[in-house]
């Protein structure tokens, strides 16, 4: 039965309202003192409304309800315990929170082109309120380690990002350590779910990414510079309270479920919608356990098997066009490779001019030549010269 049944079918005899419902049902009474509606100007029962009133004499919802005016009865279907939509600032399209049901975009497979076109056609926010600065507490191996959790992901998820991007990362791990909905020390965010093929939230910590790729010392050093920095009470303030990104050559299925701040370099970040995105939320207190946390992913086997099945969801093999100036007719066609864990493995080529950017990087600059010396000036003579 819902609310306004509770309130006024109780069986005789029976106490059915409790002290904690008193002061709802005055502030309910009150408020419906004030007028009410005609039957024909009353909205229709929902369902639930209809199936919570089953036991409730003929008409007498409706009677009940045709008494109470408009904001009242606004009030009682809002604390109705029922499904209904939620406004909460979520993106149009998305208003009602159906958890029981995957949500379904309409379309298949995506092009990294249809993706990026996608990506860029949602609205973003824009202006984002910064999140307060983070200042890790923690002794010296527990600091340790969960700097070396933060280089990691801004190593592997951005490590050719320009700076801004980097920073942009590292912020949405730390926000995600002061958010309820997330564990309570850095490398437990980074290392959420890696010990399932399928199931982590930083792909390089469960896809096979570490040992493939050994760290560029040049990019190392840089990642673990804006980890130092993160945790020393940098904030980057573009993104907010954002606490998930994903890359702009794919669409995930949960991005319209949130709140898109803006895209810096390749990524785009979001926040929760409502209050959970909002700064009053990240109030979860910091307690370590870092070198609690596991550091190790799966194992090959299970990442091949997970490939191997499809679990990871990779896609075939596309060709892409852009315009370059460079090239003859102004358009060069590039292979985009295949998405795997979320992830564009690059081609052969552009591993190899990756590799080409990585060494040179890498290399000491050549020292410069030495300054030729200056020119020394004649000896000085009292002796003008003799002219005709």
């Amino acid at each position: 039965m819902n609310l306004i049944g509770r309130l006024f079918t109780a069986p005789r005899g029976a106490n059915r309202v409790g002290p904690a419902i008193g002061p709802l049902i005055g502030a309910i009474l009150a408020a419906g003192a004030t007028g009410c509606v005609t039957p024909s100007s009353r909205p229709a029962l929902s369902p639930h409304l209809k199936a919570l009133a089953r036991d409730l004499p003929a008409g007498g919802q409706a009677r009940l309800e045709a008494g109470m005016d408009g904001a009242t009865l606004a009030l009682a279907r809002r604390l109705e315990p029922g499904r209904r939509r939620d406004l909460w600032g979520r993106t149009e399209g998305w208003a009602v929170l159906d958890l029981t049901t995957a949500p379904n975009l309409g379309f298949g497979a995506l092009t990294i082109q249809q993706a990026q076109r996608i990506n860029a056609y949602l609205p973003s926010v824009g202006q984002a309120s910064p999140a307060a600065p983070f200042f890790l507490q923690a002794a010296a191996a527990e600091r340790e380690r969960a700097i070396l959790c933060l280089t990691q992901a801004v190593y592997y998820e951005a490590a050719l990002e320009p700076e801004p991007g980097q920073e942009a990362v590292a912020q949405t791990v730390l926000n995600r350590v002061r958010h309820p909905a997330f564990p309570k020390s850095i490398c437990g965010v980074v290392y959420q779910g890696a010990t399932l093929p399928t199931g982590c939230q930083f792909s390089f910590t469960c896809d096979g990414s570490r040992d493939r790729w050994a760290p560029v010392a040049v990019l190392w050093r840089r990642a673990g510079a804006v980890a130092e920095r993160a945790v020393n009470g940098f904030v980057m303030a573009g993104v907010g309270t954002a606490t998930s990104y994903h890359a702009d050559y794919v669409f995930p299925r949960w991005g319209p479920t949130l709140v898109k701040i803006r895209q810096i370099g390749a990524h785009i970040f979001y926040r929760f919608p409502g209050p959970a995105g909002g700064a009053a939320s990240f109030r979860q207190p910091y307690l370590g356990g870092e070198l609690r946390v596991s550091m190790a992913g799966p194992s090959a086997e299970a990442i091949l098997v997970a490939r191997a099945t499809g679990a990871a969801g990779p896609a075939p093999v596309e060709t892409y066009t852009f315009v370059d100036p460079t090239a003859p007719g102004g358009v060069r066609t590039r292979v985009a490779g295949e998405v795997v864990f979320g992830r564009r493995v690059p081609t052969r080529d552009e591993i190899a001019r990756i590799n080409a950017v990585l060494a040179s990087m890498a290399q000491p600059a050549p020292p410069a030549p030495p300054a030729s010396p200056p020119p020394v000036p004649p000896p000085f003579s009292d002796h003008l010269p003799i002219g005709k």
